[in-house]
């Protein structure tokens, strides 16, 4: 699979009708257990998702509690866009930390032309009751993916290593000894608008050939606890003729 194939398809990310309630208390700490400091990983990516109020809500369900109930919230990215920032500045219990969640982009700094092995490195701090990985695990390796291309790594070694940044990611969450949810598409598929007729030619491939991994092939060790289909480009928005979607899934490692 090329390294195109595993980005995250654009647009303008169409109905959020069908998100289906989240079991409550996924992983969740017990009453007696304080809700002192979460972690939420992928800040970067979070703009889509104060317009999805139900999602939020029972992300916040899932570990027992809203969000004001935490007495500390960290946003975690190697980037905060200023409009991250904004939003969070009338959180006083929000805060920032700048890590690279995929444990790869000093290596690939000082050696462009290098595939480093993965090693995340999350250092948390000991009050930390539970973590969240929103919307990343499948965007860790397409940054890397484009400085490797831009230094003539070839295609076919970059495929193997973005599975393999994929799988450190799901590794350092089942390794926390902690509450941690992952919520990430893990496929894609291009599905053909209502009421239209395609005209395809030999070399076209069909809706059923278009489903793709998000997750540059990585096999997802559990079943997700809920799955969902995000329409990101609904008919018309890229295309005419086909419409682009993403299946969802919520994991607890």
């Amino acid at each position: 699979m090329g390294r195109a194939a595993a980005r995250l398809p654009q647009g303008s990310g169409g109905d959020h009708r069908a998100v289906p309630p989240l079991p409550r208390r996924v992983g969740a700490p017990s009453r007696a257990e304080s809700r002192r400091h979460s972690r939420l990983f992928g800040a970067a990516t979070a703009p889509p998702y104060p317009r999805r109020p139900r999602l939020w809500r029972r992300v916040g369900s899932s570990f027992g509690s809203a969000r004001p109930q935490w007495q500390r919230i960290v946003l975690v990215d190697l980037v905060h866009p200023w409009a991250i920032r904004r939003r969070a500045a009338r959180l006083p219990q929000v805060a920032f930390a700048t890590w690279d969640i995929a444990g790869v982009a000093a290596t690939l700094l000082a050696r462009p032309d290098h595939l480093p092995e993965p090693v995340p490195q999350w250092p948390l701090p000991a009050d930390t009751d539970a973590v969240v990985s929103l919307n990343v695990m499948a965007q860790l390796p397409v940054v890397p993916l484009a400085w490797l291309a831009a230094h003539g790594v070839p295609d076919a070694a970059c495929d193997v290593w973005a599975q393999q940044v994929v799988a450190a990611h799901w590794r350092q969450l089942a390794r926390l000894g902690i509450p941690a949810l992952l919520i990430t598409d893990f496929a894609a598929e291009a599905r053909p608008c209502h009421n239209r007729t395609l005209q395809r030619t030999p070399t076209q491939a069909t809706p059923a050939e278009m489903v793709q991994s998000t997750l540059f092939g990585f096999a997802l060790p559990h079943a997700p606890v809920r799955t969902w289909v995000w329409t990101i480009a609904p008919c018309g928005e890229v295309s005419p003729a086909w419409e682009r979607r993403l299946h969802v899934g919520v994991f607890a490692p």
